[in-house]
Formats: C-alpha cells, sequence, structure tokens
C-alpha cells in the first residue's frame, strides 16, 4: 500500500504588532513655569526649573519677555540680541548630566533654526516675535518663543522621553545675561524679563484598540533614546588651521552646526574671515571640500531661505555654516528615516581644516547634535 504523508501541522498564527505609538495617546500641552528677574550689569539666575509630570515629554516651549518703561535712550541691541539675554541654558537628565547645553541664547535659535524640527525654525520669523529699538518709551523690550527640543522626529515620536517620576526629575538651568551682552546703547532703566514655559507630550497609551483589542504600544520606539547638543571651541590663527571636534564621536552624528568669531567676538567679520573652501574629513574619508557660495546655495535651497540679508527671517546667519544629516527622506532637513547619520565609533577623527583670512584671534564653535539609545544600538534607530 502507499505509504500516507504525515499529518500537517497547524501554523501558530503569526503575532500581530501593536500599532504605532501614537495611534494610542494624546498630544497634549500644559503651561508649567512662571518667573520674573531684573536684568543687570551682571548674570541673574533664574530659578531651577523642574518640569512636571506629563507622562512623555517631547519638548519645552518658553516664552521670554523684556517689558521696560519710561526709556529716554535711544536703545541699539547687539548683533546676537534678544537671544543673547540668555547667558546659557542647560536641560539635565534625571541622572543630573546635561543633555541640551549649556547653549547660548544666540546658539539656541541655531538650533531651532538649523536643527531640522521646524517646516520654519527661526524664531524671528515668528509672528509673534518683537525687538524694539530706539528711542521710545518701550525701547529695549523683546518678545520671543524658544522650544527645547527632545523628540527629534515627529513621525514616530522617536526621542520623547518618559516623564512619569516625581522622585528622579528633569531639571532646566537658565541664566539671564548681563546689559552689555544685550545693548550697545541700554534703555534708562532695565527691563523686567518674564520667562514662561509650557510643556509638549503624550498620554500614556490605553492598553488597547477598543476596537480591535489590538495591544497599543507602550513606549515610543527605542525608549531611553536621547538627543544631545553640546558646544566646543578653540582658538585660531588667521592662515592655514585645522580642527579635530570631540563631542559626539562613537554615536550617530545628527547635525554639526560651525560657527566662527574673530577676537573681538564679532560674527560678521568671522563670516568674512571664513575660509573658502573648507573641508570636512571624517577619517581618510573627505566628506567634503565646499567652496561658501555653493554651501550658501546648498544651506538656502535646502532650509528654504529667501532673503539676502543676514541675521534676519529667512536669511542665513553671520558666521554660521551648518552641515545636516537628515533629509534622507525628503528634501527638507529634518525629513529623515535614521539611515544618513554620520555613524562614527570611539577613536574615529573628524576634521574641519581651511585657511582663515584676516589676522588675529579667532575661535571656531563647533555645535553638535548626536543620539544616543540604550546600548549605542544604532541599529535600533534603523530598525535593522
Amino acid at each position: 500500500m502507499p505509504t500516507q504523508a504525515p499529518p500537517q501541522q497547524a501554523q501558530a498564527a503569526a503575532p500581530v504588532a501593536p500599532p504605532p505609538f501614537r495611534r494610542g495617546v494624546y498630544e497634549v500641552e500644559g503651561t508649567d513655569y512662571d518667573q520674573t528677574k531684573t536684568m543687570a550689569t551682571g548674570t541673574v539666575q533664574f530659578p531651577t526649573y523642574t518640569p512636571r509630570v506629563n507622562d512623555w515629554l517631547t519638548g519645552i516651549w518658553f516664552l521670554i519677555e523684556c517689558t521696560t518703561a519710561s526709556n529716554a535712550a535711544t536703545v541699539a541691541f547687539k548683533a546676537d540680541a534678544p537671544f543673547s539675554a540668555i547667558d546659557h541654558v542647560t536641560f539635565y537628565d534625571t541622572g543630573n548630566q546635561p543633555v541640551f547645553g549649556p547653549i547660548t541664547g544666540y546658539d539656541w535659535l541655531t538650533i531651532m533654526k538649523f536643527g531640522g524640527y521646524f517646516l520654519v525654525g527661526d524664531p524671528r520669523s515668528d509672528i509673534s516675535y518683537s525687538a524694539t529699538a530706539g528711542s521710545g518709551s518701550t525701547g529695549g523690550s523683546f518678545s520671543m518663543v524658544m522650544y527645547l527640543p527632545l523628540e527629534f522626529v515627529k513621525r514616530d515620536s522617536l526621542g520623547a522621553v518618559e516623564n512619569k517620576s516625581t522622585a528622579t526629575s528633569y531639571t532646566v538651568e537658565i541664566v539671564l545675561a548681563k546689559s552689555t551682552d544685550v545693548y550697545s546703547t541700554a534703555p534708562t532703566t532695565l527691563g523686567n524679563v518674564r520667562i514662561r514655559t509650557t510643556l509638549d507630550g503624550y498620554t500614556s497609551p490605553q492598553p488597547a484598540d477598543p476596537r480591535s483589542g489590538v495591544a497599543h504600544a507602550d513606549s515610543p520606539p527605542v525608549p531611553g533614546t536621547f538627543q544631545y547638543w553640546r558646544s566646543e571651541n578653540v582658538q585660531l590663527t588667521a592662515g592655514s588651521m585645522s580642527n579635530v571636534q570631540r563631542n559626539g564621536l562613537g554615536f550617530p552624528i545628527r547635525n554639526i552646526l560651525y560657527k566662527l568669531v574673530d577676537s573681538t567676538g564679532s560674527r560678521s567679520q568671522g563670516d568674512a574671515d571664513w575660509p573658502d573652501p573648507v573641508t570636512v574629513n571624517f577619517g581618510r574619508i573627505t566628506l567634503f571640500q565646499r567652496q561658501t557660495k555653493l554651501w550658501l546655495s546648498r544651506m538656502g535651497k535646502n532650509y528654504g531661505l529667501t532673503s539676502t540679508s543676514t541675521d534676519v527671517s529667512l536669511g542665513r546667519e553671520n558666521g554660521v555654516y551648518p552641515v545636516w544629516f537628515t533629509d534622507d527622506f525628503g528634501f527638507q532637513p529634518g525629513a529623515e528615516l535614521r539611515n544618513g547619520y554620520l555613524v562614527t565609533q570611539v577613536g574615529n577623527e573628524l576634521q574641519w581644516q581651511g585657511t582663515v583670512g584676516g589676522s588675529g584671534t579667532h575661535t571656531l564653535y563647533t555645535l553638535t547634535n548626536w543620539i544616543a539609545t540604550p546600548g549605542n544600538n544604532y541599529g535600533a534607530l534603523t530598525g535593522r
């Protein structure tokens, strides 16, 4: 008799993947902190800010307003003002380690403008922005909205941090700059600076979809991931110069912002003395050797900069040259799948080099944005 085939084993149903985290949560915001200090001829420390619990924290908005009255001087702001009114801001994790900062107020502007978080990120483009110069009674007043980002990929909430414990809290340090950092001609009476914050975040997800019964994801992808922003600087003289950066090496790098100033701190002169071209080498690989006008052209096209003026809304920043690794999904920085990050290892060398113009001492600032996942697993960021 013919041999019978063994009975087929029933195959187990494939597990149902949970829906994306965003499907099971509500996006929420709430006011949190309200403090006022008077600007002075020295720096002024604001009270330490501890963001309240809101389940998952994606970022913090800062409404910063300076109000003057009865001014009789012809007030003039400095080049980095009014953003230079923030001497520095630092966001600390629950272990009291700095994640964002310490960052100056002007560098904070460049992060918002070039970090890939908004369609139009420049705070000067905000319809609520103002800075009043001249001899009017409110001369020296200003209002600006700044954003401290934690989430860095809006599409799937990557970077949102768990914020559920009052026992282990995040903290923010914010220091008001001295008046001479803000004004070249100060108002008759220095103004009061009020800072109010609003938290952005997500609620914790419901256990399951009430219609299908499919369990929701209980956290954003790769929970425990943080993006870092840190600044470092080096003194350079005129002539052929190079610098090997320290921050971010050993992690995937998302953005680098270079800034050159002269011995007086002038970005305008730093821009005039910017090397043409600049070469950036990653080990033995030349990432680019870029002429200044080509760099500006790329910057304008990718960030939508249309003004030929500098230090203005929709214009470039004097002395500031961004390098972005966040457009592997679309044309605009921030349209990212995380496949384009500059993946580095401990011991790698990332070098900036060029011939600095002018004379005397210059300072090159390198502001680096990198991503740290639990176990430093880059594959977890890209799903591989």
